[in-house]
């Protein structure tokens, strides 16, 4: 599996555990929870299956701050 299609996969899961995914005019995802502070960016067409562990790992600590507040 490509790493493109990875991640298609990985923002279809994230839709529908609740958050919003739209595509940028600059090429990227921004990634939307109600319970996170702030939108988290990721690449349209990742280098490799690091940037999209590495996507998953911020959307995660965003979850985690939001929710420590």
């Amino acid at each position: 599996m490509s790493a493109y299609s990875e991640m298609k996969a990985v923002l279809r899961s994230l839709e529908q555990q609740g958050f919003t995914t739209t595509k940028t005019r600059g090429g990227h995802w921004r990634v939307e929870h109600p319970a996170m502070r702030g939108p988290v960016f990721g690449a349209a067409t990742p280098s490799d299956h690091r940037s999209i562990k590495n996507f998953l790992a911020l959307v995660k600590r965003q979850l985690v701050a939001a929710n420590d507040n």
